[in-house]
Formats: structure tokens, sequence, C-alpha cells
């Protein structure tokens, strides 16, 4: 008589709180997602502006100008503090026209990439983290500028990716928490405590597409 009620209502207790710390955890989940995304997408909106003015602000025969181009390149690490490694302007063929930066890629094709069509179809592209010809992690920005009769030109941006990761770095986890950022194959684009480094594929299975 005494221990029935009393094991009836120990399993209703325990169901209560587990389902409150399930609902708290997933709240505060959400919460540190949302305002990630929006820290991202500010940082990559930012940036995307930017090289959007520079092309309205410049003519082509501007940006092919290495000495304006390393000016350009020098006033954007001054504003950003750091994080754009170079800048390229491309040709309507697909040719670097003008580069400044570490690397030699000045008269390089880029007419067969993938980032190169979706650039000229939808006026911008925004890259993975990915390694490429450099062997670092890094993404891209592409904004096209239409001049019209055949004299489109892309200005093309290289960032690093640490600056990226520090976003990340910033979030506050509790516990054992880990937070991290994947791609739709699972590639992770940021280093993870539990999960790897940056470029490696994610243990679990990557979650259905969403919106929120």
């Amino acid at each position: 008589v005494v221990l029935i009620p009393l094991i009836f209502f120990a399993a209703v207790d325990y169901k209560v709180t587990q389902t409150s710390l399930e609902s708290e955890i997933v709240l505060r989940t959400s919460r540190l997602v949302s305002n990630t995304r929006r820290n991202i997408s500010f940082f990559l909106e930012e940036r995307k502006s930017a090289l959007d003015f520079i092309v309205r602000d410049n003519s082509f025969a501007d940006l092919e100008d290495p000495v304006r181009l390393t000016t350009i390149l020098d006033n954007l690490r001054k504003a950003f503090g750091g994080g754009f490694t170079d800048l390229g302007v491309i040709n309507a063929l697909g040719y670097q026209r003008t580069y400044v930066g570490p690397y030699d890629l000045e008269g390089k094709d880029y007419s067969s990439q993938d980032w190169y069509r979706e650039v000229l179809e939808r006026g911008i592209y925004i890259s993975d983290v990915f390694l490429g010809y450099r062997k670092v992690p890094h993404l891209v920005i592409a904004i096209k500028y239409e001049a019209g009769k055949g004299a489109d030109y892309i200005l093309r941006a290289t960032l690093e990716a640490e600056r990226f990761n520090e976003l990340l770095s910033q979030l506050e986890e509790s516990g054992m928490g880990d937070a991290f950022i994947i791609n739709r194959e699972g590639i992770l684009q940021a280093p993870s405590h539990s999960q790897g480094k940056a470029l490696e594929s994610i243990s679990m299975p990557v979650p259905e597409f969403s919106t929120k």
C-alpha cells in the first residue's frame, strides 16, 4: 500500500524532470545556433557588401591596375582587421587579368570551374572552406559586375579561415559541449573539439537540411 503510490509518483517525477531538462537543452541549443547563424551571416554579408561597393566604385580599367588593386586590398585589411588574403580580377572569358596577393595566380584560367559558372549565373558566389591551390583552409567570395556587351568581369577575394574560426571559438558551451559547422556533405568548416580538424568528415550522420 505504501510502496506502490511511492513508486508511481517517483516515476512521474522522473518523467517530468527528464522532459523539462530536454526542453531546456533544446531551447539553449536553438538559441546558440540562431545567434551563431546571425554572426556568420553578418560576417559574410559585411565582406560581400565591401566587395560590391568596390566593384561599383571602380571601373574595370581601375581594377586592372595592380597598384590600385593593391591599395584596395590594403584598405580592406585595415578596415576588417586582416582576414583578406588576396584580390583578383577575372574577365568575361574566365582569365585572371590582375592578381595581388602571396601566390602566382595572374593569368590563371577559371572558365571551367563550377564557382565561375555559378557567379556568372547568380552574380555572387560564397564558397565552403576548402584547400584548393593554396593548400591552406580558406573561403572565397566572388562578385560579378555587369558592364554590358560581353565586358562583364568578376572581383574575387580570398578570406583566411582563421577569422572564420574565431566566430566559433567565442561560443560558450557548458560542460563538455562542442559547437562546430559542417557543409551538406558533413565536412567540418572549422575545427571541433570532438569531431576533428577543419575539412575532416564528422563521425555522425548528417541531419536533413532545415531552414531553421
